[in-house]
């Protein structure tokens, strides 16, 4: 394959390179962004359901009904 120049400075396959490293550092942010959404809005859940969590059961069953109310249903956890 020649390379042959492509309006302006570089060929088409290294625009073509720097469009694609571009578009995934963008994506790459866009998903750190939606990861730290998702981090403080269970942080902001988390705290709330301490405040309510019923005090007379033991500690494994409150934990294991925050992680339950955390996680969702089992039927929309695939879908996240």
């Amino acid at each position: 394959m020649t390379r042959r120049s492509y309006r302006g400075n570089g060929c088409l396959q290294e625009r073509i390179s720097d469009e694609i490293c571009r578009r995934r550092a963008v994506d790459r942010d866009v998903r750190s962004r939606h990861d730290d959404q998702r981090r403080r809005a269970q942080n902001l859940a988390g705290t709330a359901i301490n405040a309510m969590a019923d005090h007379s059961a033991s500690q494994f069953d409150q934990a294991a009904r925050k992680r339950d109310l955390l996680d969702g249903p089992e039927e929309f956890r695939a879908d996240r």
